[in-house]
């Protein structure tokens, strides 16, 4: 129902309640005082059936209003009904010199109200005939309205010639007022809905309550933000279906103080998340300026607390990072020197087979403390990537090939390698690999007992991975385009504890009994130094790196001419399986 026929139906309703009201007040209170004026002829009969028409033809009247059609037809009828109704009672009521004239001119005004200045000449010319033809039945004392006034002839007439004069011109100003007063609830209702879709418009969530903290409205915004529609929370008190007993506190402060309140505080959404808002409350006044409850406004500062816990952890990290490398480089130089004067020691001395064990210990020692330094000086201080265009799917089989030989394989480990088309992408090839290499070593350290790894290559569709885990200051989750590749690591082994999830890109952080903790690290590290982001999933039946890179312009023509040219032919998966190996000391390993 647009504007205009809700003011239609709002004026109808009040026509229909005036309308017993007034029956049930100039017509009961006769009856019920027993006046003179009804001990003539049909007038109590008369009173009688008006009261009873009236209240019978209410009910077909609202049931039509109900249905919302044809609303002016409805109020016409009514009107017209209304003029015969009260030709009636003022014919048993002595005719022109009945007390019961006046309610044509409430008819006239009534039609004016509705019809505006056409209705009220309309209803006059109506009033004017019938009231007329009442006055010329008087007039030649035709039964049974003979007049026992004595007013007769140019009497007669002068007074229904006022009579007609009232009813015009109570028509003609009625309609002009029901006019501009039409006008302006057109613009009210306007400006009412204007300032409803600035309401809805505004970015903060906005929400009013009385002054028992029960919620009266609830913006678009506001619904967004929570993930509660507007229906789900009117009339509900607000901490109560926010889990929020904080606010309950603010609005104590608030009626106490009488100042606006600020204040920050987690919710919990439809979706079970806690989310942080910032909030500040102030009072809704009426036109009046009476206090009559309070408004609120909110913003979800959930992302904005994340990326300022995020650049304040890195801004830690650097500084440490920065620190930590000049420690490592000044530990590395005399650890070069121990280790080379160790080897002469060894080859120079004569020392019996116990302490040539204790120094090749030492040695080893040496080494792995230089590897742990040479690790953590590529997470601290990484070189920019040195970019090439190279193929990724071969990148891939590279790194697989090297790794097959490290320790951490065994025969029970099973890798596939699975790709479609060639991907053309630019990177740093050696960093790239260094980042496939931990995340293999990583998934063989998570499968003691065996499984299987897959590995897969492909560009990315539009879509958004749903994930269990992403570093801090990444995306909750990767939004993959076209213009990207999307490189999946996914195990079998026994997944991640959900208590590690938020450490596991942490320097120096490990389960195992052996390792540096900085595979993962220097993961991330390459990964955001390529422009890209890495997300994981995990559960009890294994877990799954998710790497999107992006491409260049040049790598994005070539693999849409490669798919170009690949249309219309059956294509078919290209899936590599690596065979068992053989070390020296005869184990069996498979890829």
């Amino acid at each position: 129902m647009d504007k205009e026929q809700a003011i239609l139906f709002g004026k109808i309703r009040w026509l229909i309640i005036f309308r017993v009201v007034l029956v049930t007040a100039l017509l009961g209170l006769p009856l019920l005082l027993d006046l003179e004026t009804l001990r003539k002829g049909w007038s109590i009969p008369t009173f009688y059936f008006l009261i009873g028409s009236t209240y019978f033809l209410t009910i077909p009247y609202i049931f039509i209003l109900l249905r919302k059609k044809s609303l002016l037809t409805l109020t016409l009828v009514q009107l017209a009904i209304d003029l015969l109704f009260e030709t009636a009672l003022i014919a048993v009521t002595g005719g022109i010199t009945s007390p019961f004239v006046f309610l044509y001119i409430i008819t006239i005004v009534s039609s004016s109200i509705f019809f505006r200045r056409n209705g009220g000449v309309l209803v006059a010319s109506g009033a004017t005939f019938l009231f007329g033809t009442l006055i010329n039945l008087q007039y030649f004392q035709i039964s049974p309205f003979q007049s026992s006034t004595g007013l007769m002839g140019k009497d007669l007439y002068y007074i229904l010639f006022l009579y007609m004069i009232t009813f015009f011109t109570v028509g003609t100003l009625s309609g002009r007022l029901s006019k501009k007063l039409h006008e302006k609830e057109v613009g009210l209702l306007d400006l009412q809905a204007f300032q409803e879709v600035i309401v809805q418009s505004m970015p903060s969530g906005l929400i009013t309550t009385d002054m028992t903290g029960r919620i009266t409205s609830f913006n678009r915004s506001a619904t967004e933000i929570t993930g509660f529609e507007s229906d789900e929370v009117l009339g509900k008190i607000w901490w109560e279906q926010f889990s929020w007993d904080d606010i309950q506190d603010h609005y104590r402060d608030f009626a106490i103080a009488g100042t606006t309140q600020r204040f920050e505080g987690e919710i919990i959404n439809k979706r079970g998340d806690r989310s942080l808002l910032g909030v500040t409350i102030s009072a809704l006044r009426s036109e009046q300026g009476t206090q009559i409850g309070i408004i609120g406004t909110f913003q979800d500062l959930t992302q904005i607390r994340n990326l300022e816990e995020a650049i304040q952890e890195k801004e830690r990290l650097a500084t440490i990072g920065e620190m930590a490398a000049g420690m490592a480089h000044e530990i590395r130089n005399p650890l070069a020197s121990l280790s080379g004067s160790i080897q002469v020691l060894n080859k120079e001395l004569r020392l019996d087979d116990e302490e040539k064990t204790l120094l090749r210990i030492a040695v080893k020692e040496t080494e792995r403390l230089n590897t742990i330094i040479t690790q953590f000086l590529l997470y601290a201080k990484p070189l920019p990537p040195q970019r090439k265009r190279v193929n990724l799917y071969t990148l891939l089989s590279e790194t697989l090939k090297l790794i097959k030989n490290n320790p951490e394989y065994n025969e029970r480990i099973n890798v596939i390698l699975t790709n479609s088309t060639p991907l053309m992408i630019l990177i740093d090839p050696d960093q790239i690999k260094q980042v496939f290499w931990n995340l293999a070593i990583n998934a063989f350290q998570a499968m003691p007992r065996g499984g299987t790894l897959s590995i897969s290559a492909q560009r990315s569709s539009s879509k958004k991975i749903k994930s269990s885990y992403a570093p801090k200051g990444s995306s909750a989750k990767i939004h993959a385009d076209p213009d990207q590749v999307e490189i999946i690591f996914k195990d079998t082994g026994e997944g991640i504890q959900k208590e590690n999830f938020n450490k596991i890109f942490y320097p120096f952080f490990t389960t195992k009994n052996s390792g540096s903790g900085l595979g993962l690290s220097i993961v991330l590290r390459v990964i955001e130094e390529h422009l890209g982001k890495i997300e994981v999933q995990s559960q009890a039946s294994g877990t799954s790196f998710h790497i999107v890179l992006p491409l260049d312009e040049i790598s994005a023509q070539t693999i849409s001419e490669t798919a170009h040219s690949l249309s219309g032919e059956v294509q078919t998966e290209h899936r590599e399986t690596f065979p068992p190996q053989r070390h020296a000391n005869g184990q069996g390993m498979r890829a």
